[in-house]
């Protein structure tokens, strides 16, 4: 095991689709912590945060690029972007696991009337100064008028 595997956030996102006729589907994605969001870590964890704190996760962007022909792109550590276009970012509710205070969830929901006919197929949690923390891709999903999309993003620290 390399010295950096020793400690390792990881993480799933749970993506639950509401339909307005009452159906509900859900489905799992696991994501990549990059590079510059084990950096931001150490970062706070060292307290070098310079003049002002803006190591924290702002928003959930959502793209279009995460697949090439159905296909799920693979996100290298080292990615600072999104793969596509930036066709939604929305504010991350965050709240820290009373049950497993080691763990954080993210939330974000996309609904009925948001970016419909697109088809997204990647996400990532964006920090204040810009940099990404975490990225995935999924499965296309084409999204319609007809349903809402509730993202939850638990990341561990293990």
């Amino acid at each position: 095991m390399r010295q950096d595997e020793n400690v390792k956030p990881t993480g799933t996102v749970e993506v639950n689709v509401e339909y307005k006729d009452g159906k509900k589907e859900t489905f799992n994605v696991s994501n990549v912590v990059l590079k510059k969001g084990r950096e931001t870590l150490a970062k706070v964890l060292a307290n070098d945060i310079g003049d002002s704190f803006k190591y924290f996760v702002t928003n959930m962007l959502f793209g279009d690029g995460g697949s090439e022909t159905g296909v799920k792109k693979y996100v290298n550590p080292e990615r600072n972007g999104l793969f596509g276009i930036t066709r939604l970012s929305k504010p991350a509710i965050s709240n820290v696991n009373a049950n497993l205070p080691s763990q954080v969830i993210f939330t974000s929901v996309i609904t009925f009337d948001e970016v419909n006919s697109v088809v997204l197929n990647e996400m990532a949690l964006q920090l204040a100064d810009g940099n990404l923390y975490s990225m995935t891709t999924f499965p296309d999903l084409t999204k319609t008028s007809e349903m809402q999309i509730t993202f939850n993003w638990r990341l561990n620290f293990v």
